[in-house]
């Protein structure tokens, strides 16, 4: 199975799915959905699966080798906490001792995950990614089964309520590609507004793109319990 690298492994167990924010990690919730810090490997591996297949990587240009198989994404993307166990057999038993070794929570200047669960089902929806020491740049993207429904927008509106309500970022901003009117729709819809930033954007395969872009800015922030004191991010 090939896996992106995201962040380092730690020596604890995972804990359950959080529902408040504590002890380094994140939590909130959508109309629709509930995001969270990720627990372990295996939900990294899942959010990343999300935006694994052919229509995503269109806007995405992930590095070919850190993209799953789209058998190994429709198979992660199948997993709910009532199945896990079950589902963690299908992989070799080395692969299974790394995924469900827990995430080791990023500095507090260095890119944040959440995973987005549809609380109905338990599947994973989608992932968002904000990076505090690049201006707050955001990153969403949804699985193939959740995307049409406007869940986009609400990943949006969610990532930037967490860097402006759990992180303390007065701004957060974020690209896509000019053609991507569902992307740049769900922006606007989220509160976003345009800006002048880069007209071209090199993808981490290597394409360059016409970019549009995008900011979101709070008259107050604040950060929750779940930063640590003294934690110095960048606004």
């Amino acid at each position: 199975m090939r896996r992106p690298m995201i962040w380092g492994l730690g020596p604890r167990r995972p804990r359950p799915a959080p529902v408040r924010c504590g002890d380094g990690r994140h939590a909130l919730r959508t109309a629709r959905l509930v995001l969270y810090t990720p627990r372990d490997i295996l939900d990294v591996e899942m959010g990343a699966a999300a935006g694994a297949d052919a229509d995503a990587q269109r806007w995405f240009g992930w590095i070919p080798d850190s993209v799953v198989t789209p058998e190994t994404a429709t198979h992660l993307l199948g997993i709910h906490d009532g199945n896990r166990a079950e589902r963690l057999r299908a992989f070799p038993k080395a692969v299974r001792r790394e995924l469900i070794r827990p995430v080791v929570l990023p500095g507090p200047a260095e890119e944040q995950r959440l995973l987005a669960v549809d609380p109905a089902t338990g599947l994973v929806a989608g992932m968002s990614s904000l990076t505090p020491d690049d201006d707050g740049a955001i990153g969403i993207w949804l699985a193939p089964a959740f995307r049409g429904r406007g869940l986009g927008t609400e990943i949006v509106a969610a990532t930037a309520r967490f860097g402006h309500e759990h992180l303390g970022l007065e701004s957060v901003r974020a690209g896509t590609e000019t053609s991507n009117h569902r992307c740049r729709g769900a922006l606007s819809a989220a509160g976003f507004v345009p800006y002048d930033g880069p007209a071209l954007h090199a993808l981490p395969d290597g394409r360059v793109v016409d970019s549009a872009w995008y900011r979101h800015e709070a008259a107050g922030t604040a950060r929750c319990p779940a930063v640590p004191e003294g934690a110095v991010t960048r606004v």
